[in-house]
């Protein structure tokens, strides 16, 4: 793993944590939770998590 690879899968950890302990509290929702971790996915892009909780971000309606 490259360093930059390594940094911006500690910053998507780090991102995501306050959100996991604001999930556990119930401040926010799984959906709310869902929702963030799929921007933080898309912002950092990280290899060492599951897929399950991606969404799709996408509004549109056909």
């Amino acid at each position: 793993m490259k360093k930059e690879q390594f940094h911006k899968e500690m910053l998507y950890h780090a991102s995501l944590s306050p959100f996991k302990a604001m999930l556990e509290n119930g401040i926010i929702s799984g959906d709310d939770y869902r929702v963030i971790d799929t921007i933080l996915r898309t912002q950092y892009s990280p290899i060492f998590v599951e897929k399950s909780y991606q969404i799709s971000l996408d509004n549109k309606r056909e």
